[in-house]
């Protein structure tokens, strides 16, 4: 068997201390000996070369990769093509050097990426290696440019001069889904697009529906009138400015919700009036700390508002949005909590729900899931459903932690509306039917954890009696272990992740 063999021609190098005319470049960086920032854009690092246009074949020009390798730490790395004349030592007789003759940067003045980027709010808007991971590029017969990149993927449209012809073209089909039907899988904007917006505000439903979602997913708590609005929580201090308004200082509470002691400000307290007059804040500002720019300019959205705008952009687009609520503490909401005066809230999220989905003609079943950790809520949304006949819209009954790690103590372990009603002494049969008694692993107890309802006999009868769908936690199915040393993931020098995949699979996918 014989081969080829590449024999070297011609060799040339190009230092890796070549900086570029630009601004500083390199901040936070502190690896590999070397301290940014650097004087001006590192040229080194490059992932595509073609030949110059209208050269003679002796010129090139070199795509740069996204800078220092990751999003977190290339957000001022300037993204660009460099034309370069090598000395080749060897096949020209050079003295191996290397000549930049200048760049193309890429940018995108008249704003087609509709995804935020770095360099967003300057006329220029030119793109970092924190906005795209450029990998190669070919160049057409009109002189314009095509690159690929690996953060979408993407293909990216460039006339000659580096700008922006198109909005970036998305791979189609990149990724085949073994799914349990054989359906596509479905996008779910979780609180909207959570990580470029504050959750739970109009802006960030649509974003999340401008980047693809198919399902926008609205938490639910109710005002003091009985209007459903989305809030994570019906505690607002950490999503709202309400802390911040003297003329609700009289607001702030104390109560125990689902079995913890929250001291705070309570939408239940509110009028959906008063409530509008407050703004979205970033939840977790030390996560998603680019959120915080955002902070005093949104409103609190109802669940009305969230469905017009879902109409809105099926108008823009042609594509059919669907919403992916959450009632979320139902039994407090109804039963168990209460306003400042200590009167009963007794505001039924149940009733509220389904009066809204008709009132605002929004019941294609195509379009919605219904979701609760709690399980009382969902059967009676299912009968109250099915007297609209209206009963076959999908619901999701929500798991939390149901590990052998799980602690008993923790909300996020148990189901509270069967603790609650053990506790009241109430008609469990006549609650919850008398198969769901039949089949738990263990009888309903002021102890009652997730682990005790996800067999395969309780997930059939859960299936049976109201439910399409369960939605568990991830780690319930996909066991993870901890790693003997962090692991800096993003680099951004912080060893942030603790736990690996161990690669064994729960029986819960199974059973359900």
């Amino acid at each position: 068997m014989s081969s080829d063999v590449a024999e070297l021609e011609g060799y040339a190098s190009l230092p890796a201390d070549t900086f570029a005319e630009g601004p500083l470049t390199g901040e936070g960086i502190d690896d590999n000996g070397r301290t940014g920032p650097f004087a001006g854009p590192p040229v080194q690092g490059f992932s595509g070369v073609q030949f110059a246009p209208g050269g003679d074949g002796s010129t090139y020009w070199f795509l740069s990769d996204n800078g220092f390798g990751s999003k977190a730490n290339s957000a001022d790395y300037l993204l660009r093509i460099y034309q370069v004349d090598p000395d080749f030592a060897g096949s020209e007789g050079g003295d191996g050097s290397v000549d930049v003759q200048g760049f193309v940067q890429l940018s995108d003045p008249d704003s087609l990426i509709p995804f935020d980027i770095q360099q967003g709010g300057t006329a220029e808007r030119n793109l970092t290696g924190s906005d795209f991971d450029v990998e190669s590029f070919t160049i057409d017969a009109n002189g314009e440019i095509w690159i690929g990149e690996e953060f979408g993927p993407f293909i990216l449209h460039f006339d000659a001069e580096g700008k922006l012809l198109e909005a970036p073209i998305a791979t189609p089909n990149i990724t085949n889904f073994n799914t349990l039907n054989g359906q596509d899988p479905i996008v779910i904007g979780h609180r909207g697009a959570s990580g470029s917006r504050p959750e739970h505000t109009l802006a960030a439903y649509e974003l999340a529906i401008e980047l693809g979602a198919d399902f926008i997913e609205p938490d639910l708590v109710v005002t003091k009138d009985g209007v459903l609005v989305a809030r994570h929580e019906n505690e607002i201090s950490g999503t709202t400015d309400v802390s911040d308004r003297p003329e609700f200082a009289d607001r702030k509470a104390t109560k125990t919700v689902d079995s913890t002691e929250l001291t705070g400000w309570f939408v239940e307290d509110f009028t959906l009036a008063e409530l509008k007059t407050l703004r979205a804040k970033e939840r977790i500002p030390n996560v998603r700390p680019e959120n915080a720019k955002f902070d005093g300019q949104f409103e609190v959205p109802t669940l009305t508002e969230v469905i017009d705008l879902v109409k809105r952009k099926e108008a823009e687009t042609g594509k059919k949005i669907g919403i992916y609520p959450e009632t979320k503490h139902p039994t407090f909401l109804a039963n168990e909590g209460t306003y400042l005066d200590g009167t009963p809230i007794n505001q039924d999220t149940s009733q509220l729900l389904v009066d809204a989905l008709i009132a605002n003609d929004f019941t294609d079943p195509s379009r919605i899931f219904i979701q609760s950790f709690e399980v009382q809520n969902l059967i009676e949304i299912q009968a109250r459903l099915d007297a609209e006949g209206l009963g076959d819209i999908p619901i999701v009954q929500l798991y939390g932690d149901t590990t052998t790690a799980a602690d008993p103590t923790d909300p996020f372990s148990f189901p509270y509306d069967i603790r609650y009603n053990v506790a009241q002494g109430n008609d469990l049969a006549a609650i919850y039917g008398q198969d769901f008694l039949d089949a738990v692993e263990q009888p309903l107890s002021e102890n009652t954890v997730y682990a005790d309802l996800d067999d395969d006999k309780i997930l059939q009868v859960i299936s049976d009696l109201y439910a399409e769908g369960a939605g568990p936690w991830k780690n319930n199915f996909l066991l993870r272990g901890a790693l003997e040393a962090p692991v800096d993931g993003n680099g951004d020098g912080k060893a942030e992740i603790t736990t690996q995949l161990t690669g064994e699979v729960t029986s819960f996918v199974n059973d359900a």
